[in-house]
């Protein structure tokens, strides 16, 4: 379900910055008030992608917290089970990188 919400802030931040470079385009062939309005109108656009990117940045710091967050408490209730695991990815590892 996460990955849908990334995805759908992405692409909207996508959307917002391709009209954004239409709106200072066409801004750069007018002159007068009416590049002046385009021109509010694609720095407003860029704002609103800075605020989506804002969201986007601490929504992952947040879900960063709460997998460490999770992770630290799986650790100290099993010590052993957590460093039999990191041998076992160790030795995976170690396995992989020696057959290349």
């Amino acid at each position: 379900m996460q990955n849908k919400s990334l995805d759908s802030t992405q692409k909207d931040m996508q959307a917002l910055v391709r009209e954004a470079l239409a709106t200072l385009r066409e801004a750069s062939s007018e002159t007068g008030e009416k590049a002046n309005a385009l021109i509010n109108k694609g720095i407003g656009l860029l704002d609103d992608t800075l605020v989506k990117a804002q969201q986007l940045q601490n929504a992952a710091i947040d879900s960063g917290r709460a997998a460490m967050t999770s992770t630290d408490e799986y650790v100290h209730e099993n010590p052993w089970r957590a460093i039999a695991i990191s041998a076992a990815v160790g030795l995976l590892a170690g396995v992989c990188i020696s057959r290349k």
